[in-house]
């Protein structure tokens, strides 16, 4: 019984990390393609707000990859989802 529940603990724990892994990757690419908008000419002043909060937010899926602790890393990986939402959806509605 012991081994299936240090089984189940390892599972939860891969899934936990691969879950993070991909969110902080799909920051780090919002932030990649709003940068590319920008070397682009994609950006008006309107929208260049929206533009650096994204780019704002991969900075902060990066940085989920320097922080040790587990709490602290899930509340940078917290405000980086947060504001890659928030760019995106600025993004679409003011172009």
């Amino acid at each position: 019984m012991e081994d299936y529940r240090e089984s189940v603990g390892r599972l939860q724990h891969t899934a936990y990390r691969n879950m993070r892994q991909t969110v902080a990757y799909a920051t780090i690419f919002v932030a990649v393609i709003a940068t590319w908008m920008l070397f682009i000419g994609q950006a008006t002043p309107a929208t260049f707000p929206w533009y650096a909060v994204a780019i704002l937010s991969g900075a902060f899926g990066l940085a989920t990859y320097f922080v040790r602790q587990s709490r602290p890393r899930l509340y940078v990986l917290a405000v980086a989802v947060v504001l890659a939402v928030v760019g995106v959806t600025g993004m679409f509605l003011t172009s």
